[in-house]
């Protein structure tokens, strides 16, 4: 139904809910879609917080069989976040666990026209 909608938290928040619509959730990746090439756009976690932001891939990402169950995935992949320049002008190369890189989800960005609950839900609800 187009009713539905999540509660969510931050990892390092957890004092927080925030219930959104399920439109405006998204799943995270199991390592098994073969969605990513190099230089492809994509959101991903930058390395140390809980945070996506915009990045490109920047290695063909390398897919190796899982030991328990012989599915072949991705287990990292490689990627150069925007605006992440060191002192010399070069941007980094910065490995991702593959279940936090994204597609980048144009429709799914907050818009302040969308009719987005922010407060906290009720414990009761």
């Amino acid at each position: 139904s187009d009713t539905a909608t999540y509660d969510v938290q931050d990892e390092d928040d957890t004092s927080k809910l925030i219930r959104l619509p399920w439109s405006h959730v998204m799943r995270l990746s199991t390592g098994t879609e073969a969605c990513f090439e190099k230089g492809a756009d994509c959101m991903a976690i930058f390395p140390e917080t809980t945070s996506f932001y915009k990045a490109k891939v920047s290695k063909a990402p390398l897919w190796k069989l899982d030991r328990y169950t012989g599915v072949p995935a991705v287990k990292e992949i490689i990627v150069k976040f925007e605006d992440d320049e060191d002192g010399t002008g070069n941007t980094p190369h910065r490995r991702v666990p593959s279940r936090y890189v994204i597609p980048v989800p144009a429709q799914y960005f907050y818009d302040e026209d969308a009719d987005v609950d922010l407060t906290t839900p009720s414990a009761t609800a």
